[in-house]
């Protein structure tokens, strides 16, 4: 870990936007309880239950300390990766050189999309750096992760998209202090 920590600083220090990325689910379980209590007969409880999920792709800036998320259509694969790495670059200022820290998930050591990062390829501008195994809890994409879930947790929201639209709300209207250190 300490060798990523002093790449990822010496790439900060030269002037390269490193942005560290994750995937991440957010469910939504709603629970509707009705219930019919006449006199002298017994008690019926009616529960509907309605659960959906949707999956991000998160980059935390270790520069601006913003997050940049975005929506997942169907899994989380390397496909999907590709398409965000890709959005990622174009969003990023023009000329300016990328490091993306990773973790170890299978797909973020796909063929297709590492021949991606050769020059004259899509990603060519895109550095990546991988974290060691069994370190996700270094990665500060994590730590955004937690706390929008604890702060959406508590509350009951009607629908999905407004669960969802809480939590991406939660992570674009801050910055976080994390780093490769915490």
């Amino acid at each position: 870990m300490t060798g990523t920590r002093h790449q990822v600083n010496d790439l900060l220090q030269e002037g390269w936007e490193v942005y560290t990325v994750d995937e991440v689910r957010a469910r939504h379980e709603a629970e509707t309880r009705r219930m019919w209590l006449p006199r002298g007969r017994r008690t019926k409880l009616y529960v509907d239950r309605e659960k959906a999920s949707q999956s991000f792709f998160g980059a935390l800036s270790l520069t601006t300390r913003k997050m940049r998320i975005y929506p997942i259509e169907g899994n989380q694969n390397t496909e999907q990766t590709i398409l965000m790495m890709d959005r990622l670059q174009r969003e990023t200022e023009e000329g300016k050189k990328i490091a993306v820290v990773l973790d170890n998930a299978r797909f973020h050591h796909a063929r297709a999309l590492t021949d991606l990062y050769a020059p004259g390829q899509a990603l060519e501008r895109i550095t990546p750096i991988y974290l060691p195994p069994y370190a996700p809890d270094h990665n500060p994409t994590e730590h955004v992760w937690n706390a929008a879930k604890n702060n959406i947790a508590n509350l009951q929201r009607d629908t999905p998209e407004k669960t969802f639209t809480a939590f991406t709300t939660y992570i674009t209207n801050r910055t976080f202090d994390y780093d490769l250190e915490h």
